[in-house]
């Protein structure tokens, strides 16, 4: 009794529907990033050495993690905060102390550092 084998072909792999794939995966990507201009802002540490400012032309800014923020202890609206900001430069004021209170939002922190930045205050400081 004779058993007859059949060779068996081998498979070829076929890379079309592979760069279809590869091309799908590509476009779903591409478009459900985000194309956000991502921009940076400077932020130095003091020196050692340095003094301080007087603390009378200090402005303190307290954010807080549900984005209120006061001024020296005096809530302000995010949408004021640079006429509200002139007015202390106004009386003297040149340096503000940003300090954030509680779990505040990184993007949050950023948005605030770079609207106080935007004024014309000497110097901008983050503080724990």
């Amino acid at each position: 009794m004779r058993l007859h084998v059949t060779p068996r072909r081998k498979s070829i792999i076929g890379l079309t529907s592979l760069i279809d794939v590869i091309f799908l995966l590509l476009l779903f990507f591409m478009l459900t990033s985000t194309f956000l201009r991502y921009s940076g802002f400077d932020l130095s540490v003091a020196a050692a050495g340095v003094d301080a400012p007087a603390s009378e032309t200090i402005l303190l800014v307290h954010l807080n993690a549900d984005g209120t923020i006061s001024l020296n202890g005096e809530p302000v609206a995010a949408a004021d905060l640079t006429v509200t900001i002139t007015e202390f430069q106004a009386r003297g004021i040149e340096h503000a102390l940003l300090r954030p209170r509680g779990e505040v939002p990184v993007q949050l922190l950023v948005d605030t550092l770079e609207m106080l930045q935007s004024t014309e205050l000497t110097s901008v400081s983050l503080a724990q």
